[in-house]
């Protein structure tokens, strides 16, 4: 079996390189009225803060045709993303819906943001990729993609707080860290 050349690193982009959840509770708030604040966000699921399905449901059509193309990129993530891009071969794995694939390319062209792989899927843990290392920021992502042997760098937001239940999930705070860990 041939060895890969570079190791395989897994990168989510919802909250860890797009500024997604800040959008998209703006875009709540603008179409229905429904105030969340970032730190009430102790779930990543709208619906349990009175978002209705059917409105989520228009959110998410307007976000991933158009308003994914708008997004600011997470502090300190595209630089880090170039220096990672030399070492490791970059597996970007998303849960977004495959509809919007032409618009998060255009996102990523963009922003500069390097990438090998790109992948629409939410059972990341189970796409047989053999990943090295993974970036996440969903408390329940981390810790199935860690089930599989990779470390998971799990970036701190308020969606995450709960305790680390997996030896191989490392809670971070920055890209900073992440590089401090992976260069």
């Amino acid at each position: 079996m041939r060895k890969r050349a570079r190791p395989i690193l897994g990168v989510d982009i919802d909250n860890v390189l797009a500024e997604s959840d800040s959008c998209l509770r703006a875009m709540i708030q603008e179409m229905f009225g429904i105030v969340l604040r970032e730190e009430q966000m102790t779930q990543y699921d709208y619906m349990t803060y009175g978002v209705t399905e059917e409105q989520l449901g228009r959110v998410f059509r307007l976000f991933n045709t158009e308003v994914c193309r708008t997004l600011k990129v997470v502090q300190g993530a595209k630089a880090a993303m170039q220096q990672l891009a030399g070492r490791y071969e970059i597996a970007l794995v998303t849960s977004r819906n495959p509809e919007s694939k032409a618009s998060t390319e255009y996102w990523l062209k963009a922003k500069g943001l390097p990438y090998d792989q790109l992948h629409f899927d939410d059972d990341k843990h189970a796409l047989g990729i053999p990943y090295h290392a993974f970036i996440e920021d969903r408390h329940e992502h981390a810790h199935l993609i860690a089930e599989t042997g990779a470390t998971v760098y799990l970036l701190t937001r308020p969606w995450n707080a709960g305790p680390l239940t997996h030896p191989n999930v490392r809670r971070v705070n920055s890209w900073g860290e992440i590089l401090r860990h992976l260069l």
